[in-house]
C-alpha cells in the first residue's frame, strides 16, 4: 500500500459514515420542506431552498455510494443499490447539475438546451411532490431509496468488517 492510501475496510468505514451524516441530512430536509418555519414569513423562498439543499443531499449520499463501490469486495452490490437509487430518483441529477450550475443556466451557457433560465426559480411543491425543469421528484419515494442506499453503504462496511476479522 502506498502513503496516502487506505485499506479496503477504511475506505467502506468512511463511506458508511459520510452515507449516514447524508441521510440525516436528507430527513432533515424533508422534514423542513414539509412543515412551516418560523422565517417562511420573510423569506418566501425557503421550502425552495430546502427542497434544493434536499437534493444537494441526496447527490451526496449517492456520491458515498460510489466511494464504497471502489472496495472490489463491495463493487457488484453497491453498483446495484445505486441503479436501483437512480431509478427511484430519476431527474434527480438534472435537478442537481442545473442547481449547482445556476449561474452557467442564468446566463444562458448551461449544458442541458432544454432549460432556460426562465426555468431556474419555477417550480412547485404539492407533498409529496417536487416539480422543476419539467421533472418530478417523489420525496417520499426519495427518502426510501436514500435510506435503502444508506443501508447498502452500511452493510458493505459490515461485511468488510468481518471479513477483516476473519482474516485478520
Amino acid at each position: 500500500m502506498q502513503a496516502g492510501q487506505q485499506t479496503d475496510e477504511a475506505t467502506l468505514e468512511r463511506a458508511r459514515g459520510l452515507a449516514n451524516e447524508a441521510v440525516q441530512t436528507v430527513a432533515l430536509q424533508l422534514r423542513r420542506v414539509r412543515l412551516s418555519e418560523p422565517e417562511d414569513d420573510q423569506f418566501v423562498m425557503r421550502r425552495w431552498t430546502d427542497a434544493q439543499f434536499f437534493i444537494v443531499a441526496l447527490r451526496r449520499l449517492r456520491r458515498t455510494a460510489i466511494l464504497a463501490s471502489r472496495v472490489p469486495s463491495a463493487a457488484a452490490p453497491m453498483q446495484q443499490a445505486i441503479r436501483a437509487f437512480d431509478a427511484a430518483t430519476s431527474g434527480l441529477t438534472k435537478m442537481r447539475n442545473v442547481g449547482e450550475h445556476v449561474d452557467a443556466y442564468a446566463l444562458g451557457s448551461g449544458y442541458d438546451p432544454s432549460v432556460s433560465g426562465r426555468d431556474l426559480q419555477v417550480g412547485d411543491w404539492s407533498d409529496p411532490t417536487f416539480s422543476w425543469l419539467s421533472v418530478e421528484l417523489d420525496v417520499d419515494q426519495a427518502m426510501a431509496a436514500a435510506e435503502a442506499l444508506f443501508m447498502a453503504v452500511r452493510d458493505a462496511a459490515h461485511r468488510q468488517t468481518k471479513r477483516y476479522c476473519a482474516t485478520g
